[in-house]
C-alpha cells in the first residue's frame, strides 16, 4: 500500500470521498499488444503535457512538476521543436506570470494564456492571451472580466491551472475561471498584430470550489487536490464551442437561480450526487445552445474532455471497490448536437486504471490514453510510485481490442500517457511522463513523446 495518510481539509465537494460503489475488481484478459514503429523522444527533466503539429514540426507544452503546497503555480513553457523533435527554440512567461495553456494556428502563430496573482486588483487574477508569430514577435493583450451583476465572494484561488484555449483558423477561443470562480468563455480574432474581442459571455456564475489536501506535502497524482477549479474545452469543426465544469451543490444551484434552468433535477442530493459536470455548448458567435449535466458523480473522476465524431466525451476513472487497485479507466459520450448521454464505457485493464485523453477515429473506434498498473489507499489519496503508460484501442461500443506499444520509464517509478491526437496520415501521436513519481516519492519527472503509425492495428 502507498505510505501516508491523507486528510481531508476544506472540502465541499462530498461527492469525491463519499457512497463509492463496492465491488471487486475481475481478473483482467490479457490483451494483445500491438508492437509499431518507436518514434519516440524523451524530454529530460519535464512532463510532456501536449504537443501539436506545425509546419516544421511540433510545439510541445512542457510542465516541470512540484510538490502539492506548489499547486497554485504551474510550472509550464512552450518548446518549438523540429521534425526530429530536437528543439529549435522556446518560451517561457515574463517573471511572476504562469502560462497555463497554448494552441497552434493554421498560420503557425502560436497563441497562449499566461496568468498572475495581482492582490491590488478587486479580481486579484490578472490574465492575458499571448500571439507568438512565426518569425518570434509576440503581442499580449489582457482579458478582463465582465461586470459583477451582484456582490460576489472573492475566493482565493486554490489554483491557477483555470485557462483553456481552443483554435479555430486564426482565431482564438477562450474558458476562464476567475477568482469569484465564475466561469467565462471569449472569442478573439487576430488582424494586423492585434487581437480583438469578437464576444465574451458567462458561463457558470460564482461558486465555491474546494481543495484536498496531502498530509506531508507529496505529489498529487492525477490532480485530486486541485480539479475542482478546473475547466475543460474543445470545438468542433463548425466552429462551436464547449465548456465543461466540474459539478457540485453550490455551482449546480447557482446555475439554476442565473439561468433560471433546472439542472438540479437531475442530482440526488440525499446520496450528495450531483453530477459529473455541467457541459455548455456555446454556438460560434457565442450564444448558449444548452447546458446540461452529465454523468452520476460518487464514484466518477473527471479529468478531460474533448469532442469528435459528433459527440462529447467525458475521460477520466471510476473506482469500483475498496481494494488497492479497484478503479478502471471510464469515459462518457454524449450527442454533441443536444447534450444528450448515449453511453458510459468502463474499462478494466490491469490493477488500477484510468485515461488521461482520447482521440475519435473516423471508423467510430477510439484510441485513450492513461496510465494503468497503479494502486491507491483505498480510503485516501495516495498512489503508488510504479505505473505504467497505456494506449488502448476501443470499438465503438467500448470494448478493448487491442493494446498500442508504448515506450515506458523504470519500473519502480510512473508513466503516464496524458496526451493523444490523430495525425493526417492516419497515425497518432502521444505524450506524458517517464520516470514520475507516485504521491510521496521525490518529486521530478521525464516526458516523452512518442509517434504510432495505426497500420498494424486491427
Amino acid at each position: 500500500m502507498p505510505s501516508g495518510d491523507m486528510m481531508k481539509t476544506k472540502n465541499y465537494l462530498a461527492f469525491v470521498t463519499i457512497a463509492l460503489l463496492i465491488s471487486c475488481k475481475d481478473e483482467t484478459e490479457t490483451l494483445p499488444v500491438i508492437p509499431t514503429p518507436d518514434t519516440s523522444t524523451t524530454v529530460h527533466g519535464q512532463t510532456v503535457i501536449k504537443v501539436m503539429p506545425y509546419p516544421t514540426g511540433w510545439i510541445a507544452v512542457k510542465e516541470t512538476l512540484q510538490p502539492q503546497y506548489l499547486i497554485t503555480t504551474p510550472k509550464r513553457d512552450i518548446s518549438w521543436l523540429a521534425s526530429d523533435f530536437q528543439k529549435t527554440s522556446g518560451y517561457q512567461p515574463p517573471q511572476d506570470w504562469y502560462l497555463i495553456d497554448a494552441v497552434v494556428h493554421p498560420s503557425g502563430d502560436v497563441s497562449t494564456a499566461i496568468i498572475n496573482i495581482d492582490l491590488k486588483r478587486n479580481s486579484f487574477l490578472a490574465i492575458k492571451i499571448v500571439r507568438i508569430n512565426t518569425g518570434g514577435s509576440v503581442v499580449e493583450s489582457e482579458i478582463h472580466p465582465l461586470p459583477l451583476s451582484r456582490e460576489q465572494t472573492n475566493y482565493f484561488p486554490g489554483s491557477l491551472d483555470r485557462i483553456r484555449l481552443e483554435s479555430y483558423g486564426e482565431d482564438v477561443f477562450v474558458v476562464a475561471r476567475w477568482n469569484y470562480n465564475q466561469v467565462e468563455a471569449s472569442r478573439f480574432s487576430f488582424y494586423k498584430d492585434q487581437f480583438k474581442l469578437q464576444w465574451q459571455t458567462l458561463v457558470e456564475p460564482d461558486a465555491f470550489a474546494g481543495t484536498l489536501g496531502i498530509i506531508g506535502g507529496g505529489f498529487d497524482n492525477f490532480h485530486q487536490g486541485d480539479q475542482s477549479f478546473f475547466v475543460y474545452s474543445a470545438i468542433d469543426a463548425h466552429g462551436n464551442f464547449y465548456v465543461g465544469v466540474a459539478s457540485h451543490e453550490d455551482i449546480l444551484t447557482n446555475h439554476d437561480k442565473e439561468f433560471n434552468e433546472n439542472l438540479s433535477a437531475g442530482a440526488d442530493p440525499g446520496s450528495y450526487d450531483f453530477g459529473v459536470a455541467i457541459v455548455t455548448k456555446l454556438s460560434p458567435d457565442g450564444h448558449r445552445k444548452y447546458s446540461n449535466l452529465m454523468g452520476t458523480s460518487n464514484s466518477k473522476r473527471l479529468i478531460n474532455m474533448r469532442v469528435g465524431n459528433e459527440s462529447i466525451f467525458l475521460i477520466g476513472r471510476v473506482k469500483t471497490g475498496g481494494q488497492l487497485n479497484s478503479w478502471d479507466a471510464w469515459i462518457l459520450a454524449a450527442d454533441a448536437s443536444a447534450g444528450i448521454v448515449k453511453s458510459e464505457f468502463q474499462v478494466d485493464i490491469r490493477d488500477g486504471d484510468m485515461f488521461w485523453d482520447l482521440t475519435p477515429l473516423s471508423d467510430g473506434r477510439i484510441i485513450a490514453v492513461g496510465t494503468t498498473a497503479y494502486t491507491q489507499n483505498p480510503s485516501g489519496l495516495s498512489v503508488s510510485d510504479a505505473r505504467t503508460a497505456t494506449a488502448i484501442l476501443l470499438n465503438a461500443s467500448g470494448n478493448k481490442v487491442s493494446e498500442i506499444e508504448l515506450p515506458q520509464g523504470p519500473v519502480n517509478r510512473g508513466s503516464e500517457a496524458m496526451y493523444v491526437r490523430s495525425l493526417r496520415d492516419g497515425g497518432i501521436i502521444v505524450a506524458g511522463a517517464h520516470n514520475a513519481p507516485g504521491t510521496h516519492a521525490e518529486v521530478y519527472a521525464d516526458g516523452f513523446i512518442a509517434i504510432r503509425h495505426l497500420s498494424a492495428v486491427k
